[in-house]
């Protein structure tokens, strides 16, 4: 699948205002998330994600775009009780732990996009978005699920609140982020 997705700072009070445009409450999400890499590399390879009682594990081939993350993702499910053997399966195969981010917050699915309300470690509250296409699909499609995504954005006044660091970056580095204005 092909992800398409911005994040801009917020705060937990859009909650509300989210809940009236999709016509419902926000589910309680949490997401506990290890990362992988391979020895030496600055990039991670590989996620484990606990997300409410259910594991996945995701590669990516992260593009970041002008306008949007436009990322290749490849996703497989399983129980979490696997998690352990797991975490052993990629130290096995020589990838080592790299960091871990824990996401608390609300989600909601609204006209073919996925929104998230979270907070991030200790980063602050951020509003994600994001709208998953196939493998396929061309610059037409991406260029209309950005401007479905900027639209939100906008109605919700966070056009100058929009992030480009990615939470990696925030995490290891102790950024303190600055929201950046891209349209």
């Amino acid at each position: 699948m092909k992800e398409i997705e911005i994040k801009a700072h917020a705060s937990l009070a859009l909650k509300d205002e989210i809940d009236r445009m999709v016509g419902s409450s926000g589910t309680l999400v949490e997401k506990d998330d290890l990362y992988f890499r391979r020895p030496g590399e600055s990039l991670q390879a590989l996620r484990i994600r606990v997300d409410n009682g259910e594991m996945e594990f995701t590669a990516k081939k992260q593009h970041l775009g002008e306008r949007s993350e436009d990322n290749l993702e490849y996703e497989i499910h399983l129980d979490k009780k696997e998690r352990e053997s797991a975490i052993q399966f990629f130290e096995c195969l020589g990838f080592e732990k790299y960091f871990r981010k824990h996401k608390r917050g609300f989600s909601w699915h609204y006209e073919g996009i996925h929104i998230e309300l979270l907070e991030v470690n200790d980063l602050g509250a951020f509003l994600e978005m994001e709208v998953i296409l196939p493998f396929e699909a061309d610059e037409s499609a991406v260029s209309s699920a950005q401007d479905e995504l900027y639209s939100i954005i906008d109605r919700f006044g966070l056009s100058d609140q929009i992030e480009r660091t990615s939470y990696r970056e925030m995490i290891l580095n102790g950024i303190q982020s600055k929201p950046h204005t891209c349209k």
